[in-house]
């Protein structure tokens, strides 16, 4: 049997022991609408869906470390069935993960609610509240978000600090690092349709510039997810206060936070 082989098979075991947990005393979302199980969210074909978890992390650091190794066992089984895109921590302004964002392709929200509650991080109670959101990704540069990848060798957990200024996560070597803006769009929508061709501009000048990597609104034009590329927390906030939507008042509010990539399915987004 084939190295590779044997890790799927692995892979594939370990997934379906947390699944027998994360659903076996779970409600369903709906009495009417019960949600499918892991193992029919992982058979067949992905679905067409890119649906954005940004979940932050309770208090207990330790809550948060038990369940880590477990929970990347199952991001792994993710990415092998094609249903995890991409994933990683999100780092407070002192260096240690405040949350995690993972980025799911399914058929359904309720297949990735699934994928949610399978999460031993959500098992374990590590995990304070999340958010599901269906991404229609406009922009994307591959080639940056890969060179972007942090080795597994670097993948330290983020720990507490033993001494002052001590950083537990690795900075990045090259200088740039990946910034997350989680945004929530006004409601008056006219708004919104007003300012869109020349925010579209701005997003396609800083792509060209290396500036932006991924971005696109939520489905239902709540808000967007933009991905940005620079040396700086400074650097990233100034591309997003330089965009027509925040002049212009679209960004009623947004939460950016650096982001350390540390799984990608490129095929699932070329």
């Amino acid at each position: 049997m084939s190295q590779d082989l044997s890790r799927r098979r692995f892979l594939v075991s370990a997934a379906a022991g947390i699944a027998s947990l994360a659903l076996a005393d779970m409600p369903s979302a709906t009495a009417a609408s019960p949600l499918p199980t892991l193992s029919e969210v992982l058979a067949g074909d992905p679905g067409s869906m890119t649906i954005v978890n940004y979940a932050t992390y309770v208090t207990d650091r330790g809550r948060v470390d038990a369940s880590r190794a477990e929970h990347q066992v199952y991001a792994d089984a993710l990415r092998e069935h094609d249903r995890l895109v991409m994933g990683g921590p999100l780092l407070g302004d002192d260096g240690r993960a405040r949350g995690v964002l993972l980025v799911y392709e399914v058929a359904s929200k309720q297949q990735a609610e699934t994928l949610v509650r399978s999460d031993p991080f959500v098992q374990q109670g590590a995990i304070a509240n999340y958010r599901l959101a269906e991404w229609n990704v406009l922009d994307r540069n591959i080639a940056l978000l890969a060179a972007e990848l942090v080795p597994e060798d670097r993948r330290a957990p983020p720990k507490e600090p033993r001494t002052s200024g001590a950083t537990p996560v690795a900075s990045d070597a090259h200088g740039t690092r990946l910034y997350v803006s989680y945004v929530k769009y006004v409601s008056d929508s006219a708004r919104v349709e007003r300012v869109r061709a020349a925010h579209q501009s701005y997003a396609e000048a800083i792509k060209a510039n290396g500036g932006l990597i991924m971005a696109g609104p939520f489905a239902d034009d709540s808000g967007a997810l933009f991905i940005y590329r620079a040396q700086s927390k400074d650097e990233a906030m100034a591309l997003v206060q330089k965009d027509p939507y925040h002049a212009e008042g679209v960004f009623e509010s947004y939460a950016l936070s650096e982001w350390r990539l540390f799984g990608l399915n490129a095929d699932l987004i070329n």
